[in-house]
């Protein structure tokens, strides 16, 4: 087990450890001959000069208030035996035992708790009865008129400090000979005790920045603590770090005062590594800089060494300068012979350089000023967030480019889109009148066999009571049998389209007479389809008409034959009328006809008849979804495309149905479904996340003592 340290060997003599560390030190006590020259030292100073700080008061406070008893008077062999064993009786180490003085009062504050002591003095939580406010006390153990007119005068700087991260001193003052300070009631712990718990580096850096600032506020007043070390910094319950005890380290007279650091004996022991050191050496032996070893000037500078060997402690778990001795850690301090980081450190270089700089020989090499060294820290503090923010910042850049390059392809995609569905338009226009045409020139063709004209001309007499039924029949059936005989083929490959349509004749009753796809079907009555009944009823001209071949109407009629092909009709109808004479010629086409003369590109293209039924290849939930007007992107399966439907007119301009055309939006961000949205999404929380850690960075660097 290593040394005990000055704050282990105060807090000991305070009685301010807890039974298990108090055991430890004992135990080490035992074997350590280094710390018992030093505890034995101390314990020798410290009891003389109160001893006779109490004789002297007696008659003030009475015999009650101050007991001198002899350390091993009690028979135990713990802290007695590790005294040094060379002191008579006379000169044996005593231990001040100062009475209760919990409900007395101090000039206008009472005394209600008992909250710690130290080398120094004594911390009571007291009243102010003037303000009705709580205040912490601290009253020193032994009057001294030097020490009490300095105090006074640093105290009164420190008051007119008001900084969140400095402990506020209400009050300094003597009441009945004792010297006592009122300052801010703080509750929480030491800084020192809050980095015992596992911290994470930030924590630590933020907590020491913080502490800084207030050290710095101190500076600007023109104040130097002397003795930073994490036993003077408090961290409230509340979270806030407070800087306490400027310029309240004691000192005592020194032989050795002002003696060349080079010059010092070599006997000198462990014993001189004292809370606070000798003559004009104020601090922490552990935590004092070159200057203070070597009695020079002591300014806000060595405030920053004394913050930096803190700093270095709270991050690497020990401190930067090795040495069980006064004269070694001196020599060490004063040569910069720092230790080198341990192994698996946290800590980065940047953040290391930092606290070396602070930690130099010289106080010109240096910060400036702590507000430098808190601004180089808070960079290293901040460089996490800096550099998210610029990481963030790139990607939300590279996003936004690969959206606004989609943004472009997009647009330049459907302009052409547009274009194509514009052409296709046309082309479906064209076709369709196309084969309107054609249709027109097939049945004018037709009604030139002379079975056609014995088609228009029959009647059947027997309906005016000329003729038997039967034998009206008999010619019918003789019309059927010529129309069965006779040669189509000129009609049905007209314009090219072998076998690509099915022909079929009707008489005035709308019966049945032919049709090519099943000549043996006649008879069957064609007044069913709603078209045909009102042509009949016109007596003359023109339909086209989009129909499911399985319409139940259709297949009644037989016109189909006994098989139906699946998809759409495109059926044309030819009314001739000569006289009251009627007649029908129909020419059926399958609609993929019309989609293969209107198909131009890659556009997909389906037909739709009045109830809704598609032929084609768009899908039938894009085919569900196309607006009636204009253009509109749809997304399906995480594909978008580009829609647009058009209304198909007849002969009349009659709207028989409409075509659907279809077309995918290739663009930067076809990578996956949804990418665009996900791109958006991730650009808008890589802006956010660029936003919000350059506030934090800037925040950080920012940030000043007030």
């Amino acid at each position: 087990m290593e040394c005990l340290d000055a704050n282990v060997v105060q807090d000991l003599m305070a009685g301010g450890l807890d039974p298990v560390a108090k055991t430890h030190a004992i135990q080490h006590l035992d074997g350590c001959g280094d710390c018992r020259d030093l505890l034995s030292a101390l314990a020798r100073d410290a009891t003389r000069d109160a001893a006779a700080s109490t004789l002297r008061d007696t008659e003030k406070w009475g015999p009650s208030i101050a007991m001198l008893e002899t350390l091993g008077s009690n028979g135990g062999a713990g802290l007695a035996a590790t005294m040094a064993p060379e002191l008579d009786s006379a000169t044996r180490p005593v231990r001040i035992r100062v009475a209760n003085q919990v409900g007395t009062t101090l000039g206008k504050y009472t005394l209600v708790k008992r909250l710690g002591a130290g080398a120094m003095g004594v911390v009571y939580h007291a009243e102010d009865r003037e303000l009705g406010r709580n205040v912490a006390l601290k009253q020193l153990h032994r009057p001294d008129e030097a020490l009490t007119d300095r105090l006074v005068r640093e105290a009164r700087s420190m008051a007119q400090v008001n900084h969140p991260n400095v402990v506020a001193v209400y009050d300094v003052g003597v009441a009945e000979g004792v010297t006592y300070i009122a300052m801010e009631m703080v509750t929480g712990d030491s800084l020192r005790a809050w980095q015992q718990v596992s911290r994470t580096v930030p924590e630590i850096v933020t907590a020491y920045v913080a502490a800084g600032r207030g050290l710095a506020a101190a500076h600007d007043a023109g104040i130097v603590h002397r003795d930073f070390k994490p036993d003077n910094v408090l961290v409230g319950h509340d979270g806030r770090i407070r800087v306490t005890d400027f310029g309240l380290a004691a000192s005592r007279p020194d032989a050795d005062r002002g003696e060349p650091r080079a010059e010092r004996s070599a006997s000198t022991t462990m014993s001189d590594v004292n809370l606070t050191t000798s003559g004009s050496v104020l601090g922490t032996p552990a935590y004092m800089a070159p200057e203070q070893f070597a009695g020079g000037n002591v300014d806000a500078r060595t405030d920053q060494f004394n913050f930096c060997v803190a700093l270095y402690e709270a991050l690497y778990g020990q401190r930067p300068f090795e040495g069980k001795t006064f004269p070694e850690l001196a020599d060490h301090v004063c040569d910069g012979k720092v230790l080198p980081a341990p192994a698996g450190t946290r800590v980065s270089g940047g953040l290391r350089a930092i606290i070396l700089r602070g930690l130099s020989i010289k106080p010109g090499d240096r910060f400036p000023t702590m507000d430098h060294l808190l601004v180089e820290l808070g960079r290293d503090r901040a460089r996490p967030w800096r550099r998210t923010s610029y990481v963030a910042t790139a990607l939300a850049v590279v996003l936004a480019l690969g959206l606004g390059a989609d943004w472009a392809v997009r647009d330049r995609v459907s302009m052409q889109i547009r274009q194509s569905f514009a052409v296709t338009a046309k082309q479906s226009d064209r076709a369709v009148r196309l084969l309107a045409d054609q249709f027109d020139a097939i049945s004018n063709l037709v009604y030139l066999f002379p079975i056609m004209r014995d088609v228009a001309g029959y009647h059947d007499e027997a309906d005016f009571g000329l003729r038997d039924p039967a034998l009206d029949a008999e010619e019918l059936e003789k019309i059927h049998n010529q129309l069965v005989s006779a040669d189509w083929s000129l009609a049905r490959n007209f314009g090219g389209r072998e076998h690509a349509s099915i022909l079929a004749v009707a008489d005035y009753k709308a019966r049945l007479l032919y049709t090519s796809a099943a000549p043996e079907t006649w008879r069957t009555d064609l007044s069913t389809l709603p078209w045909v009944k009102a042509a009949l009823d016109t007596g003359t001209g023109n339909t086209i008409t989009l129909m499911r071949y399985h319409d139940p109407r259709l297949v009644a009629t037989g016109l189909l034959g006994a098989t139906p092909p699946p998809g759409l009709a495109m059926l044309f109808t030819r009314t001739l009328a000569l006289g009251e004479a009627r007649s029908q010629f129909l020419q059926i086409l399958d609609a993929g006809n019309l989609l293969d003369q209107i198909r131009l590109d890659d556009t997909m293209l389906s037909l739709v008849s009045p109830d809704g039924t598609p032929v084609g290849d768009v899908p039938i939930e894009l085919v569900s979804a196309a607006p009636a007007l204009g253009q509109r992107s749809i997304t399906l399966d995480g594909v978008t495309y580009e829609v647009q439907a058009l209304p198909l007119t007849g002969f009349a301009g009659d709207r028989i149905g409409h075509i659907v055309m279809a077309k995918k939006m290739n663009s930067v961000l076809a990578l996956f479904p949804g990418a665009r949205i996900v791109f958006t999404i991730a650009m808008l929380l890589a802006l956010g996340l660029a936003l919000v850690t350059a506030i934090l960075a800037r925040r950080i660097t920012g940030a000043r003592a007030a």
